[in-house]
């Protein structure tokens, strides 16, 4: 077995730039290109994907993650479809509950039951099956069958993953128990578990001074806290006093800039702190601790790996180049990653 690895690329540059870079990724050896869906702060993610599809042959092309609120479902199957066309065999989608992409227009998060609903209707659609409503019943002409995933955190979300969708993407924080809720999901609804995608999202940032470059982790120590809470980081002994979740310090989930962020976060964020998260909760270090924790998660049995900087509106470049010039050839030595 060996790792797949994909990188999330915020569409936060022109298209021709985004096209660039997922071509320099295909010719490095990366596995997949990931792009996420938030209308306002990034470039159309149907449209990127529709060019990357055209200027690439073989590097994989995922949507991680689309919405049911900004997205009608015959939207998104009709998009996949043609992106499909482009790309026979690439294009994998995701869904999720809407972070960015619903807040910034201010509403909320879908419901268990709409993801559901949606998540069903898209991939009926994309098999050339029928859609039941009561208006009317809805029909894909020329479908195409792609992958739907479901980026999960949350039980019941993570139980739907296996139930109705062909995966989940499944934060690292939280993968074994992830997975175990996804693998019983999937028997309970009598599916084959095996048969399934399990993708593992881990934050990773490359450095040749991790003590000194940790800091750039607060900003995600703080919203770890605010969004989950703040009992991991006092087991550990590095406990954060976060302040409510809300946009009064602004969205540090997305920052313009990220380097504002760090500033803002250290009020409550300690330096030990951000070491300890970015140790335990993200793949940090040198190309070669990089290396060997891709190495270590191999060996427990994880597949298929996303990647994502910090940053959402700077491109992933120095990463990418990392990965290329420094993590792989070492992965690839060791049978981590396959040679492409």
């Amino acid at each position: 077995m060996t790792l797949q690895i994909a990188v999330r690329v915020p569409p936060c540059a022109p298209v021709r730039q985004l096209v660039d870079l997922a071509q320099h990724m295909e010719r490095g050896g990366i596995d997949r290109v990931s792009f996420p869906d938030s209308q306002l702060l990034w470039r159309d993610v149907w449209s990127t994907l529709t060019a990357t599809a055209m200027a690439t042959t073989d590097l994989g092309l995922s949507l991680s993650v689309t919405n049911p609120i900004t997205r009608h479902p015959s939207v998104t199957a009709g998009a996949a479809r043609t992106v499909a066309e482009l790309a026979p065999g690439r294009l994998e989608i995701g869904f999720g509950a809407g972070d960015s992409a619903v807040s910034h227009i201010g509403r909320r998060s879908a419901r268990s039951a709409d993801l559901e609903s949606a998540v069903d209707a898209v991939r009926l659609l994309l098999h050339g099956k029928e859609v039941a409503d009561e208006v009317h019943p809805w029909t894909l002409v020329d479908p195409i069958e792609v992958p739907v995933l479901i980026g999960a955190s949350r039980p019941r979300n993570l139980e739907m993953s296996g139930r109705i969708a062909d995966g989940a993407i499944i934060p690292g924080i939280a993968w074994e128990r992830g997975c175990k809720i996804v693998r019983d999901g999937a028997v309970a609804a009598g599916r084959n578990p095996d048969a399934l995608s399990y993708i593992m999202m881990r934050s990773c940032a490359i450095t040749d001074d991790p003590q000194r470059d940790a800091v750039i982790f607060k900003p995600s120590c703080l919203r770890h806290a605010q969004m989950v809470g703040t009992a991991i980081f006092e087991e550990a002994g590095v406990p954060i006093d976060a302040p409510p979740h809300d946009l009064t310090h602004g969205d540090l989930g997305h920052p313009k800039s990220w380097d504002e962020a760090v500033r803002i976060s250290s009020e409550w964020v300690t330096d030990e702190a951000a070491l300890w998260y970015a140790r335990t909760h993200a793949l940090f270090g040198t190309p070669e601790q990089v290396a060997e924790q891709l190495a270590d998660l191999e060996a427990a049995g994880v597949q298929r790996l996303l990647l994502a900087q910090l940053e959402s509106f700077r491109l992933p470049v120095r990463l990418i180049d990392s990965l290329i010039d420094g993590v792989l050839p070492i992965a690839r030595g060791e049978g981590v990653v396959a040679s492409r």
